[in-house]
């Protein structure tokens, strides 16, 4: 059989550029916001990526994901390696790197300047987060995305639930949910979702616990929130709204009603502890991390005498005006049961030289369930030096959440929650 001249020219000519039909990126949830971990980039022809390799290829302003270098306190600089791996499936070509900001690298404190990828190779192959068409993030991909209304409200919500090696959902598993923090207030789900690892955290680790995260709308919550009424009526309300979510998640039998657990930073951490307040009964433990003070002023203001923050915060669980409940048409004012909120075991998680949310609302908190007959609680307060060796620099000593979801060692808070299930 005779080849002709065109169809031999065409088979071992020189290698065409590129045309590229779709570029997709593979990233991950980090501990503050999205990481990129692979750039996938679909062409028409693929001769025109065969023989492509590591060395073709350099990633531009590639950072890590940290706001700040822990070692400098400055901006991260990109990666001097970029740990680039290449592989070819039919017309895709796939670039994996060091997992970097997916927002580039910071320029001062207010500017970004975006990453690229370079294709000595064939220019065609450069890419520029315009050029990308879609994203998956792992895990997120495989969260529930809807809406639940209660009590007035409506609130956008993701819940993770794990799946076995065949893909169905398990039943009955553990849940926990996640308070956001204030940063997150009012923002769209997917910024809530990527704030930091809070829906990642447990099945990154292979734990088979859902995991429950509303995006939250407190326009108004602020230091000091509990001298205003309104503002703590609607902290309560969102609390409401979110157990009657997790009783529907209970009656279909997605998630076991004696293993539900709950944690929350900042605001969140303060949320945490009026969620405790509103239905201690319901869960197994919790973990308020760096809280905030909807409960009494803490925060912003000074302690007349030693003490005085325990003992206000004791008065206001013992008393008759504690917290608000759903009655069925409204949110009325009345106690909380003391006996089950300090039966339920909290582990405190605070950084010593936190400056946005001072570590004595931790100790305030700790010492008044004490008085009142807590036996199992736990504190952990993170020095700057432990807060350096999980990569958070001491002047944004505030993101204590950061240990907190990334470490899973004996005796550490999640290792704790977990050894409850």
């Amino acid at each position: 059989m005779v080849i002709g001249a065109a169809v031999l020219a065409a088979a071992c000519g020189p290698k065409p550029s590129a045309q590229v039909e779709k570029v997709e990126i593979c990233s991950e949830v980090g501990d503050y916001g999205v990481l990129v971990n692979a750039i996938e980039i679909t062409v028409s022809n693929p001769r025109s990526i065969k023989g492509l390799t590591a060395a073709d290829f350099d990633l531009v302003n590639n950072v890590p994901g940290a706001f700040l270098d822990a070692a400098t306190g400055k901006p991260g600089q990109p990666y001097k390696d970029d740990g680039i791996v290449v592989s070819r499936k039919g017309r895709t070509l796939r670039i994996e790197a060091t997992p970097f900001n997916k927002a580039g690298k910071m320029e001062g404190f207010f500017k970004r300047v975006p990453w690229e990828l370079h294709c000595a190779a064939d220019s065609a192959l450069n890419v520029t987060p315009d050029k990308v068409a879609d994203e998956h993030i792992a895990i997120l991909e495989d969260c529930i995305h809807g809406e639940f209304s209660f009590g007035g409200l409506t609130r956008e919500y993701m819940l993770y639930l794990p799946k076995d090696e065949k893909g169905n959902v398990i039943p009955n598993v553990p849940l926990m949910v996640w308070q956001i923090g204030g940063g997150e207030y009012n923002k769209d789900m997917m910024t809530v979702a990527t704030a930091n690892r809070c829906l990642v955290s447990l099945a990154a680790e292979g734990v088979p616990c859902a995991a429950l995260v509303f995006a939250l709308a407190n326009p108004n919550y602020s230091y000091s929130a509990s001298l205003y009424p309104e503002k703590i009526e609607l902290i309560d309300r969102n609390n409401a709204l979110q157990m009657a979510f997790i009783d529907t998640l209970i009656a279909d039998g997605k998630v076991d009603g004696s293993k539900l657990f709950c944690a929350g930073a900042s605001s969140g951490g303060g949320c945490t502890m009026r969620f405790m307040m509103q239905f201690a009964g319901r869960f197994k433990a919790a973990i308020p991390c760096c809280a905030m003070d909807p409960i009494v002023p803490i925060h912003k203001v000074d302690e007349k005498y030693p003490g005085q923050y325990a003992d206000d915060v004791e008065k206001v669980w013992k008393g008759e005006k504690a917290v608000y409940k759903w009655n069925g048409s409204e949110m009325v004012l009345g106690p909380m049961d003391v006996q089950a909120f300090v039966e339920l075991p909290m582990y405190f998680v605070h950084a010593a030289t936190d400056n946005t949310c001072k570590v004595a609302s931790t100790y305030a908190y700790s010492e008044a369930r004490k008085r009142l007959g807590a036996t199992q609680d736990k504190v952990l307060i993170y020095s700057d030096e432990d807060l350096v060796s999980w990569g958070v620099a001491p002047m944004m000593a505030h993101f204590s959440w950061v240990p907190l979801l990334d470490d899973y060692s004996e005796g550490s808070p999640m290792d704790w929650m977990i050894k409850q299930f």
